[in-house]
């Protein structure tokens, strides 16, 4: 073989090489841009994306399980368990007939006729533990209420099981006191292990890790017999089997040995970097921040309010910094506007659970950590009391749909909410209603929603807006690239 000979063979085998090298890049450079797109994902936090992008609606829910929690009202108290199911919405088509069974959680429970579009009253005894299955299962929704002397109020959602839970503010002391509730609603035992966080870092405790909770059961846990004498802690719920509906019943009294308000502390499933937090009323009551840092690491927590025109930093409000494994406290009670229904927005380098305690009149409140809405929500309309729906949008404008409904399902009221980017709106329901639903806009374009409805009149309440049972949201698959 000659020179030339050679180098035409050399220069082709090197085209062929740098081919095959480019051929190698391509799918390369496709996995590298794919996995710094699921970084820059997950390092931002759901509640502040369109946490609707890549996901697609499914097939309905055929079955639905949750329990509301299960505690005596106590002396001088009336409590009340109710279920509701809410209209078909437009454009769904939901199957009549299914079954709804309630009752104690360790019994089959018993038929309840829920028709749609009703709100009835059930038992309190027991939970109760709740399962609807077929056409029923679409759109139920459960809550309680807790009533003393017209003067204080607590209301609590009835929420589905999960395998982790996270309360900040609960507190163990003589002025505040709070229990744990556990259910467990399904067929087989749950071992759990409880975090415990105070002001000095993390509670050490016995009988706090590897509890089993057996089939069908609840535990009642005071907070006072794992961190006696601590006026503010954070719990926290992980299971390593099984999954439990958890609960903190509240007693909160703003001067000593005075009497305390009532509460349900409404728990989150996992610490954040970003937070909203909503359910403030508007009132001039005293208000504080608990902020919990569970990490190993210190955090420190830029804090902005959302109101009517838009989020901003408050003057004078500056970071709060909460060392590893506790929980601090901010006093914002001369810091926000005056009688202005607002939300918060918390970030943070290292994930955070938090919450806002707000007093007015012997009893108290929380605003506790929400989610956008990706579909519509419902909470109660409760007689003697003012209810209020806030909502917050994220970065982008949009509207929602707030509609009232009586106790047979017959629409009384409602309005269309357009809410100006990172502002608050409110609404109240008129006379009549039994319960609200918040549908949030779902169309091209559409920003995220989140709210809360708050109470006041006959003591103060809120409940976070948590979307329906409606349809199975799963992950929206497209071809690759070739």
């Amino acid at each position: 073989m000659n020179a030339a000979e050679k180098g035409s063979r050399r220069r082709a085998a090197e085209r062929t090489r740098r081919t095959f090298d480019r051929a190698l890049l391509a799918p390369v450079v496709v996995v590298l841009l794919a996995l710094a797109a699921v970084l820059l994902t997950t390092s931002a936090d759901p509640v502040t994306r369109a946490d609707t992008a890549g996901l697609s609606r499914g097939a309905l829910v055929e079955r639905t399980t949750f329990a509301c929690p299960d505690l005596d009202a106590g002396r001088g108290g009336t409590s009340t368990a109710s279920l509701g199911l809410v209209p078909a919405p437009a454009g769904l088509d939901v199957p009549s007939g299914g079954e709804v069974t309630q009752g104690p959680v360790a019994s089959d429970g018993r038929a309840v006729d829920v028709r749609r579009g009703s709100v009835v009253d059930v038992p309190t005894s027991g939970g109760p533990a709740v399962t609807a299955t077929g056409g029923a299962a679409a759109g139920l929704f459960g809550f309680r209420t807790d009533e003393r002397d017209r003067r204080t109020l607590g209301v609590a959602a009835c929420a589905t099981p999960r395998s982790q839970w996270w309360f900040a503010g609960a507190g163990a002391g003589l002025d505040h006191s709070s229990t744990l509730v556990l259910a467990n609603v399904d067929p087989g035992p749950a071992v759990l292990d409880l975090t415990v966080l105070g002001p000095a870092g993390e509670v050490e405790t016995v009988g706090t890790q590897g509890v089993t909770l057996p089939p069908h059961s609840v535990r009642r846990v005071s907070l006072a017999d794992i961190a006696p004498q601590t006026d503010d802690l954070a719990i926290g719920v992980r299971t390593s089997r099984g999954r439990v509906v958890a609960a903190v019943d509240d007693a909160f009294s703003a001067k000593a040995s005075g009497r305390p308000g009532q509460d349900w502390l409404a728990g989150t499933d996992l610490p954040s970097r970003t937070l909203r937090l909503a359910g403030l009323p508007a009132t001039s009551g005293s208000t504080r921040l608990l902020v919990a840092n569970p990490s190993d690491l210190e955090a420190v927590v830029e804090v902005r309010v959302a109101g009517r025109s838009g989020t901003f930093t408050p003057e004078g409000l500056d970071p709060i910094t909460v060392a590893p494994g506790t929980i601090e406290q901010l006093d914002l009670s001369g810091v926000l506007p005056a009688k202005e229904a607002v939300a918060l927005r918390l970030r943070s380098r290292v994930p955070v659970v938090a919450s806002v305690r707000v007093t007015d009149a012997g009893d108290h409140s929380y605003a506790t950590p929400v989610a956008p809405l990706t579909g519509p929500a419902a909470a109660p309309v409760l007689p003697g009391s003012d209810a209020t729906v806030q909502l917050t949008a994220g970065p982008v404008a949009t509207r929602a749909t707030v509609t009232t409904y009586d106790a047979d399902g017959t629409r009384v009221g409602g309005t269309v909410l357009d809410l100006d980017a990172t502002a608050t709106a409110t609404w109240s329901p008129g006379k009549g209603a039994a319960y609200v639903v918040v549908s949030p806009a779902t169309g091209p374009g559409s920003g995220t929603v989140h709210g809360a409805v708050t109470y006041a009149g006959r003591g103060i309440a809120s409940v976070p807006l948590v979307p329906l049972p409606l349809q199975v949201v799963r992950p929206s698959v497209r071809p690759g690239l070739r």
